[in-house]
């Protein structure tokens, strides 16, 4: 009777962790529809795919970095600081032509310029987890401070225009944004790159035991620094795209959002403890997941106060979930 009631609890412990994600954000969309009858609209789903699409490529990046059991706290500070940075450039008189960004050249260059900044911030990252042994919490907390004190030096706190790049953020192809066809192409090619490459496969080995992953002949520090340059690439692309999207980058552009990404990387099926995740449907579902929220509430005309309080359950679920999951398979 007993060995019974475990067997049951395993594979209820199995469906949650494995559908739970899908019967919350169900009930969320029947719950919000009822609230407002705006909230269930074409409109309305099309402009929640767009608000997720800037974060969700940030989520991507994340996974890589979970799955060799670390982690990037610096992401919503890197997106700020390569956010102003960008914003000085398209806003610089003199040195360049105000010409060059009224074609798409100016924006590419700045796109490019993000990509390169992300990826040197994620290999620095990379770079001190691995060769020093620090734990990556504390690296990626130190070098987020570091990238949000020069951010506010260099706009001195102030909030900067990027409305050039908008173009990018909130133009359209036909009827379907810029934004979530950017988003679709990442989710494709690095879903990919985790399914059916040898460098996922490596990844996920490197969760599972980094030492066993070692003795196999993976280079085990070569891989995580890489996971590292893939996150802070990604995670300053969406920071650009969303600073499009808003228009401008304010002194509070990003504070929390690396929380958000995290949240909905573990809540799309990612585990904190490695060696598990994915990008369809995994990531797509978390980031969806608590875009909806937000979205819904604002519809609801719910207290900014609510907000904060939602964040902090959003990422008690998430952990919760990640933990019972975890104890499960090792049960």
């Amino acid at each position: 009777m007993m060995r019974e009631h475990k067997q049951w609890s395993g594979e209820y412990l199995s469906w949650l962790t494995r559908y739970g994600v899908y019967v919350v954000l169900l009930l969320l969309v029947i719950v919000f529809s009822l609230g407002n009858r705006r909230f269930f609209t074409v409109e309305n789903l099309l402009l929640i795919l767009q608000q997720a699409s800037p974060l969700g490529i940030a989520v991507v990046g994340t996974v890589f970095v979970l799955l060799v059991v670390g982690i990037d706290i610096s992401v919503g500070r890197s997106m700020f600081f390569v956010s102003t940075l960008a914003g000085c450039l398209v806003n610089t008189t003199g040195i360049i032509p105000e010409t060059f960004f009224a074609d798409m050249r100016g924006p590419a260059l700045v796109l490019v310029m993000v990509l390169l900044l992300g990826g040197i911030v994620g290999w620095i990252n990379g770079f001190l987890v691995t060769r020093f042994r620090i734990l990556p919490f504390i690296v990626t907390l130190a070098t987020g401070s570091i990238l949000r004190g020069v951010g506010l030096k260099i706009s001195g706190s102030a909030s900067i225009g990027v409305a050039v790049l908008g173009r990018l953020s909130n133009g359209q192809v036909g009827s379907i944004p810029n934004v979530l066809i950017i988003f679709g192409l990442v989710l494709v090619v690095f879903d990919y790159v985790l399914r059916h490459t040898v460098y996922g496969r490596h990844l996920m080995a490197i969760g599972n035991s980094a030492r066993n992953a070692e003795r196999a002949g993976i280079k085990v520090n070569r891989n995580t620094v890489i996971a590292y340059v893939i996150c802070g690439a990604l995670g300053a692309f969406g920071g650009i795209l969303s600073a499009g999207q808003i228009g401008s980058v304010s002194a509070g552009f990003g504070e929390g959002n690396e929380f958000i990404v995290i949240s909905a990387a573990v809540l799309g099926g990612t585990s904190l403890f490695g060696g598990k995740g994915s990008i369809l449907p995994g990531a797509v579902t978390g980031i969806i997941l608590v875009t909806t929220i937000m979205n819904g509430l604002a519809m609801m005309n719910a207290s900014p106060f609510i907000y904060t309080i939602v964040r902090g359950l959003i990422i008690f679920f998430a952990i919760a979930l990640d933990s019972i999951g975890h104890k499960g398979e090792l049960r």
